[in-house]
């Protein structure tokens, strides 16, 4: 399997999770569920947000460098024991969780833990560790059993948490279901983690020990810089529950504005993911990719974002009902911080390890977002408070931009396409002006 079929496969993947959760997002309203009620949902995505973010991203990031340099036959072995590894780490963490959940709720500025809450942190246990299991795919060129899996995990996450509530039931039932879904994609994992073939002893792997201490040792930078960014994303919601007094409604009609652009997450993790090993093996033909890559993704991205700028007042209570006619606003602003996520400096960063103080960088966003958004938000409100973001994430980039050359001589046009990059991000920025 070639490198670009393995980012095909690997963005199918990342989109069909994603467009899961998007199309629950969708149906929720039009199955008569109350804003309250989805705004407890909401709530619970954002805990997921906060609990998992830092740690998994980090960990994942460093898998994908440390697996980069494994032969054919070590790296699956290696991605075996990252799955069972990562779901002891989360089944701590969860059950952590649990126990201190009340002043957990009270840190995050929630009124209080949403009925069936604990049936969430079962579809939590599942999801982390296959992170990993999926991974694991790619490395195997397992195509087919990688899309199939995409497939049957995006479409039970939907049925098993939508059919309860279009046969009238309440969402503590429906998370009930969605936990039972989990915990049988949690058996599967874990039947493939103790059962698949071993590796080839031509290409023996380290022993476990050795192979675990050298993938965390690796991890640890990425995990502070990815718990960083884990507190950037966390700190709007924080804003706008301290704001408007844990107000469920409110913070469903923000939730609702800041989704990012349809499987734009998908598309970059899908590339990121083969881009990563191959720099850290062959840095010129990694970048070479990188740059073809990304080209692709501003013909596509940016594209879709100015047409959704232009045109959002066409569609948006089409697709998101009148019960969310407010978050229109909140939507455009967030737009523009589609800019910032087609940088990939940190992709080059995380390949050639040049991570370990790159945190920093993230304190520092974190500090810009925090000050701008309590400037803002009284007079603005929750467009306040999304102006903070799209500010604060800018100004991070460059600094990662800036931080790379200076570590490696590696310039921006080294691994991005400027002409392209510089025509739509002006252009996005034209287009919120003009509406």
């Amino acid at each position: 399997m070639t490198a670009n079929g393995l980012v095909r496969a690997g963005q199918f993947n990342q989109a069909a999770r994603q467009g899961a959760y998007i199309l629950i997002a969708l149906l929720l309203p039009r199955l008569g569920v109350s804003r309250a009620a989805i705004g407890e949902w909401e709530t619970l995505l954002f805990v997921g947000f906060v609990l998992g973010f830092g740690w998994t991203t980090g960990l994942l990031q460093g898998f994908l460098v440390h697996a980069g340099r494994l032969g054919e036959g070590a790296a699956p072995v290696f991605a075996r024991r990252a799955v069972a590894v990562t779901g002891g780490l989360s089944a701590g963490l969860l059950l952590l969780a649990a126990l201190l959940h009340d002043p957990l709720f009270r840190l995050l500025q929630l009124t209080g833990p949403p009925p069936g809450w604990y049936y969430f942190f079962v579809l939590l246990l599942a999801r982390w560790p296959s992170f990993c299991f999926e991974q694991g795919l790619v490395l195997e060129g397992a195509v087919r059993l990688l899309i199939t899996y995409a497939v049957v995990n995006a479409a039970g996450l939907v049925a098993s948490f939508l059919l309860p509530l279009y046969l009238g039931h309440d969402l503590s039932v429906a998370l009930r279901c969605l936990a039972g879904f989990a915990g049988a994609k949690a058996l599967l994992v874990l039947v493939w983690t103790r059962f698949r073939a071993k590796a080839p002893v031509t290409d023996p792997p380290a022993a476990f020990g050795t192979d675990m201490r050298d993938w965390l040792r690796e991890s640890r930078p990425l995990v502070a810089y990815a718990a960083v960014a884990a507190l950037v994303g966390a700190v709007d919601p924080w804003i706008v529950n301290y704001w408007s007094g844990g107000d469920e409604e409110v913070f469903a009609v923000f939730r609702y504005g800041v989704r990012e652009l349809p499987l734009l997450a998908a598309l970059i993790s899908g590339m990121t993911v083969v881009a990563i090993p191959l720099i850290a093996r062959d840095k010129g033909k990694g970048l070479k990719l990188l740059r073809e890559q990304s080209r692709l993704l501003f013909h596509g991205i940016f594209l879709l974002s100015l047409l959704m700028m232009l045109t959002a007042h066409l569609w948006w209570t089409w697709v998101f009902t009148p019960l969310f006619a407010e978050s229109l606003p909140v939507f455009r602003t967030f737009l523009l911080v589609v800019g910032c996520r087609l940088v990939f400096a940190m992709t080059v960063l995380t390949a050639l390890k040049l991570t370990r103080r790159i945190y920093l960088l993230g304190v520092l966003e974190l500090v810009v977002n925090v000050v701008l958004s309590l400037l803002l938000a009284p007079r603005y409100g929750l467009l306040g408070i999304i102006w903070a973001t799209v500010i604060a994430s800018y100004f991070h980039e460059l600094c990662l931009v800036l931080y790379l050359r200076y570590r490696t001589g590696i310039t921006w046009r080294g691994y991005a396409d400027l002409r392209w990059y510089a025509l739509y991000a002006a252009s996005l920025f034209l287009a919120y002006w003009w509406v």
